[in-house]
């Protein structure tokens, strides 16, 4: 038996939401992974937020209400789960204790359902923390995924998007909240005339911090925005 075969079943990799023995190439055990909420059809083909209705899942162009009345910047965005209180966990380990190997395991995930959005995308772009909470965490969590993405992928990271000033935390305000929150907290003075981005951030809520840097770029005259996120919260019915 290989050595590493040997390691692994003295010592086999334990769940982390609850310890147990985790299914092959996974971070959960079967029992964990069954509660996880995974976004497949039907969901709102802009933002990706799975849509609370049950239709056919060969169709793909329902649009969530906050896509409809909130016109976004960014082409797409798509996303692992449906991030709730269970999924946190997961989620947790990234923002809280930059774990590589739990990013890893998400962005493998998603990357081998999308690769071809990152087959047609230049390069790689984590949304920006601000410095002062990289002082206090000593790190940013998109960047720990967009890093993760950029092994998988091939692609290159570029950190051409600045916090231009602090913001609240988003938690508790509603969209509109949210969106005056983010107003012109982002800048970005590269051109990027005919490029396809990639867009990285741990969590979207409403799509308002993803949908202002997707703004500033845009501005840059960047042609396709893609968003990524590990977790989303719960969609929205079409109307």
């Amino acid at each position: 038996m290989p050595i590493c075969e040997i390691f692994d079943w003295l010592f086999p990799t334990k769940c982390l939401i609850c310890g147990n023995e985790v299914l092959p190439n996974s971070i959960l055990c079967s029992n964990c992974f069954s509660k996880i909420t995974f976004v497949d059809y039907p969901f709102c083909d802009i933002c990706g937020k799975i849509l609370e209705n049950s239709y056919n899942s060969t169709y793909e162009n329902f649009l969530c209400q906050t896509c409809q009345t909130h016109p976004r910047h960014f082409d797409q965005a798509r996303t692992l789960f449906v991030y709730d209180g269970f999924s946190k966990n997961i989620v947790m380990k990234i923002k809280k204790q930059a774990d590589n190997f739990v990013a890893n395991s998400c962005t493998q995930m998603l990357f081998s359902k999308y690769k071809g959005i990152f087959a047609q995308s230049d390069f790689i772009v984590p949304v920006p923390s601000h410095w002062s909470r990289i002082l206090k965490r000593g790190y940013n969590p998109a960047t720990i995924i967009a890093v993760e993405f950029s092994k998988i992928s091939g692609l290159p990271i570029r950190k051409i998007l600045k916090r231009s000033r602090k913001t609240d935390y988003q938690k508790g305000k509603n969209i509109s909240e949210r969106l005056e929150n983010v107003k012109d907290a982002f800048c970005c003075t590269t051109d990027l005339s005919n490029k396809n981005i990639i867009l990285i951030d741990d969590v979207m809520t409403t799509g308002a911090t993803l949908n202002e840097c997707a703004k500033v770029l845009k501005n840059c005259n960047c042609l396709k925005i893609f968003c990524f996120t590990i977790g989303s919260t719960a969609g929205y019915k079409p109307t």
